[in-house]
């Protein structure tokens, strides 16, 4: 690796881009929202207050490093393949990850370098494995607008490859944390990208793939059924519907996420729960009380009993795995030397925080 300083290189991203204007495409009467994508109808489904505050409020989200990490490896992937008559250099692509390279998020300049050897190594490891793959590609960073229903949506799809039978196949690139092909065959993401490359190309998509690119590992399926793509369509128009209703009222998160949600600090849903949760119960009588700390207390205890079971299945399958650490859908639970065992929340996508300390 050449030698870097980290107190300044590579450059800011920008900021996000205001929705593209709508391609041809037809646009139902009813419709009066902005272009969709993936991305912003998995926000409203989530919780259509916070679509407001991104989309319509514009409030800044906070920078987040695995953001910045992944586009500036997708911009040294896209550089290998936009020029198909000419493979670039492994240098050259190296050198193209650099210049891209997105400084925010990080929270030291120690966990920034690691994330950059990190991406070096990932993009090392790709070029060995597929730098001769340019043949077969049809598109990178393909942009698309399609009229799903009447509802405008937009997209980017990292590559397009053409098939040996005259098909196509879709790959969409992803850092952080490993999946298995049950996300694939599942992914509602994939399944848009495929009604998008069937209707402008014309030609049948016989895969899919997320290419994970942490552990260089391809997972792919055979293209979606036609059931997932309805199922997505009702999503869309679902989405569209509540949008140009303007309906944004707020989902608060029963597993404790939205603290962490960018907006927290201005949601009135959690102001309103911590309002409730700081009155004083003056107001029932004093026997309600004690009838209400008791049930209370109660299922304090119930807790408590079943979160015992769980920590000694964990601690079993632990050892039976010599590891310290369970990864689930939504949070991870590591093993302390002390023996005490500590729940987190996932963040999605996101490349497990490297300590200080790590190779320099």
């Amino acid at each position: 690796m050449s030698q870097l300083s980290f107190t300044g290189f590579g450059k800011e991203p920008d900021a996000e881009p205001v929705a593209p204007p709508v391609a041809p495409v037809e646009v139902a009467p009813w419709y009066k929202g902005r272009v969709l994508s993936h991305s912003s109808i998995s926000t409203y489904r989530a919780c259509p207050l916070k679509w407001k505050f991104r989309y319509i409020d514009k409030v800044p989200d906070k920078p987040r490093s695995f953001f910045s990490f992944g586009k500036s490896v997708h911009a040294g992937l896209e550089f290998l393949f936009e020029k198909r008559e000419a493979r670039p250099t492994l240098d050259d692509m190296l050198t193209q990850f650099r210049t891209q390279w997105l400084r925010e998020g990080y929270e030291s300049p120690a966990q920034e370098k690691w994330f950059y050897q990190e991406g070096e190594r990932i993009l090392r490891g790709f070029y060995a494995k597929h730098g001769s793959d340019n043949s077969k590609v049809a598109e990178v960073e393909f942009k698309f607008t399609i009229s799903i229903e009447g509802v405008p949506v937009m997209g980017y799809i990292d590559r397009v490859d053409n098939t040996p039978k005259g098909g196509l196949a879709i790959i969409d690139y992803k850092t952080g944390k490993a999946f298995d092909k049950s996300r694939v065959r599942n992914d509602p993401q994939l399944t848009l990208y495929q009604i998008a490359v069937a209707k402008l190309f014309g030609k049948p998509v016989e895969s899919v793939t997320l290419y994970h690119l942490n552990s260089l590992t391809p997972l792919t399926v055979p293209a979606h059924s036609p059931k997932l793509e309805e199922d997505v369509k009702a999503m869309v128009v679902e989405a569209a519907h509540g949008i140009s209703d303007q309906v944004f009222e707020a989902k608060p998160d029963e597993r404790g996420v939205c603290q962490y949600c960018d907006y927290a600090q201005i949601c009135p849903a959690l102001a309103a729960r911590k309002k409730s949760a700081t009155a004083t119960p003056t107001s029932k009588p004093i026997s309600a009380i004690a009838d209400r700390y008791g049930k209370i207390e109660t299922r304090i205890r119930e807790l408590e009993g079943e979160r015992d079971e769980m920590a000694d299945a964990l601690r079993a399958q632990m050892k039976i795995n010599d590891t310290s650490r369970i990864d689930g859908e939504h949070f991870a639970v590591e093993m302390k030397p002390s023996g005490v065992l500590e729940a987190k929340i996932q963040t999605p996508d996101a490349p497990a925080a490297p300590k200080e300390g790590l190779p320099s």
